[in-house]
């Protein structure tokens, strides 16, 4: 008893009580008030853990020591008349008190005021969680690769990190059963992104970032695994070699990803298709400058590929490139023999493939034969978007639009935000006659913000035939304030459409002579067209004629009307049937065409 009773001397019972009260309320706020700040959890734990550590020193202090009007003083060498213990208790008692106090209000305050703020934030966190996890939940099996960083000091070696991401996407690509997300999406998301918007807007569950640093022949390349639900980092790895080893770093990242992402995959690593140091590094250079998109660019581009092949007449990708390159630019007998050459070093490749088909479609008229080599091609890379964005135009050019929806539903939940897909998407659904859908499709296209004319007038065609006329109307005057006097026939020719819809002949009359005084000879479909939709059969006709006179069959072929709905009342006539089977697209032998897709390995998860 007599040593309790020193304790209660010596106040080490009340400082005990004053430091468990005290630290109590200082963790409290802290709680509070450290992610006010940003600090993380663990400077939380770390004051914890320092009030523990000091407690036992501070109970031995109380002990020990006495604190007088003179300073602290051992207790055992102060005289019991000097000693101050009384007055401390009272002190003591006082803070005890006070902090108690302090305490309970504090707790009044949390519970009253902070908790339901609390609750609320965190239901709100649990609802986000649960989206996102529902989002994702049907992506098991999907990736975004993002560019990568060039931590090179010069900023021209950014067509080396761009690249290969973009190598790497193309790999993990031919993985049947996984969805990569296109570039045109995943390289709207440069340096610090937030992840939580890649998720929800390409609506993937991993993501595959990394950096590269190029110093003379050596490349050092770190690459990192995360999974979107939990922005979880599930592996990071560096690879230093030597240029030429840059085929089997990506050949190994390829793996680590596959590795990670089993058993949901199925199916063997890819390989990246390898090539002469020097002809890669200038391979990448030429297409980081074609997707820069300009003409002078594309010209640099093309010199770098005949450069590259060259090095490596053996290199597929540059000739595919090539041969892609000289499509865009219409110039299809340098197309042809590029894609001829690519072929016959792997006939297998999915790209070259589907550019074979269109070929034997409009250059050779061989329709049929040209869908089986798409079918072939889409069954070699169901996933690729430029392959299925390339099948679907040519379907769409010779009516088979089910299927070029089809293609384009797939296309745009690999790339969504891609606004030529969209796009075309629209068009396609305009020509089939879904014109609730291709009004949200084209709406859709609009909202990524990146305009382009054949918007305005698929919109605009989209209401006019859904009968709101003078919306129309109103959209192809806005079409003609953003694009100028350039387009002003493909304008006219609309507006007459429009105007003819609404009833106001006098209008319409002035607009079609102007268009045919001023405009026929750039835009005698169009002008078919308002004569077809005003009920002129044989105008239309004259015109149509006029549309094909000296162009070749593989030209009109490649621009043949199919589906136009604004000529659709020519289709009974024997005239339209007479004059497409010239060209070989007749009616009969077009309906006669069936084109089978692939399953959809992501059929469930639907589009976005």
């Amino acid at each position: 008893m007599s040593f309790l009773r020193e304790l209660q001397r010596r106040n080490v019972i009340r400082v005990a009580v004053a430091y468990l009260a005290g630290a109590w309320l200082l963790i409290q706020v802290l709680e509070t008030l450290l992610p006010i700040f940003g600090l993380p959890e663990s400077a939380a734990r770390i004051v914890v853990l320092v009030l523990a550590v000091l407690f036992v020193p501070v109970l031995v202090l109380s002990w020990a020591f006495e604190w007088t009007p003179e300073g602290l003083k051992r207790d055992s060498r102060l005289d019991p008349a000097e000693s101050m213990a009384p007055q401390t208790a009272k002190r003591l008692d006082r803070l005890i008190m006070v902090v108690l106090a302090l305490g309970l209000g504090y707790f009044a305050f949390d519970k009253f005021v902070l908790d339901p703020k609390r609750d609320v934030e965190i239901a709100e966190e649990a609802a986000s969680r649960a989206r996102t996890e529902a989002l994702v939940g049907s992506y098991d099996k999907s990736i975004a690769v993002l560019p990568f960083a060039n931590m090179t000091a010069d900023p021209e070696q950014a067509y080396l990190s761009d690249g290969i991401a973009e190598e790497l996407l193309n790999l993990l690509a031919r993985i049947p059963d996984l969805r990569v997300i296109s570039r045109s999406s995943a390289f709207t998301f440069r340096g610090d992104v937030d992840l939580q918007e890649v998720v929800e807007k390409l609506k993937v569950s991993h993501v595959l970032e990394g950096s590269v640093r190029k110093s003379g022949d050596r490349v050092r390349i770190t690459a990192q695994l995360i999974e979107a639900r939990s922005d979880t980092h599930i592996w990071s790895k560096t690879f230093e070699r030597e240029m030429g080893d840059i085929f089997a770093i990506q050949d190994e990242i390829a793996g680590l990803v596959v590795a990670e992402l089993e058993p949901a995959l199925l199916g063997e690593v890819p390989h990246a298709p390898a090539t002469n140091e020097e002809a890669y590094a200038l391979y990448l250079q030429a297409r980081y400058l074609r997707n820069l998109g300009s003409p002078e660019e594309e010209e640099r581009a093309e010199a770098l590929l005949k450069r590259v092949l060259e090095i490596d007449d053996d290199f597929v990708p540059a000739w595919t490139l090539l041969a892609y390159m000289y499509v865009t630019q219409g110039r299809p007998d340098l197309a042809g023999e590029a894609v001829e050459r690519a072929l016959s070093i792997d006939p297998e490749d999915a790209l070259t493939n589907a550019m074979v088909g269109a070929g034997q479609i409009f250059f050779e008229n061989e329709l049929e034969t040209g869908v089986r080599t798409m079918e072939r091609a889409l069954a070699k890379a169901p996933n690729n978007p430029e392959v299925l964005k390339w099948c679907a135009q040519i379907a769409r050019a010779i009516g088979q639009f089910d299927a070029s929806i089809e293609l384009l539903k797939r296309a745009v939940r690999n790339d969504p935000l891609c606004n030529h897909c969209w796009h075309s998407l629209a068009s396609s659904q305009y020509l089939a006659g879904e014109l609730d859908e291709a009004e949200a499709s084209i709406r859709r296209y609009q909202a990524l913000g990146l305009p382009e004319l054949g918007g305005w007038f698929t919109l605009g065609g989209t209401l006019l035939l859904k009968g709101d006329a003078q919306e129309a109307l109103e959209v192809f005057e806005t079409a003609r304030t953003d694009f100028g006097s350039e387009w002003e026939g493909l304008y006219l020719a609309h507006r007459a459409l429009a105007l003819y819809a609404l009833g106001r002949r006098e209008e319409y009359e002035t607009t079609l002579a102007e268009l045919v005084a001023t405009w026929g000879e750039e835009n005698s479909r169009a002008i078919a067209a308002v004569y077809a939709w005003a009920g002129d059969a044989d105008a239309a006709f004259e015109w149509l004629d006029r549309s094909v006179q000296g162009l070749d069959d593989v030209q009109v072929r490649a621009e043949f009307p199919v589906g136009d709905p604004f000529l659709k009342s020519l289709h009974a006539d024997p005239r339209w049937d007479a004059l497409w089977s010239r060209f070989g697209f007749g009616a009969k032998r077009l309906a006669a065409i069936e084109f089978r897709l692939p399953p959809d390995p992501f059929e469930a998860a639907g589009t976005p």
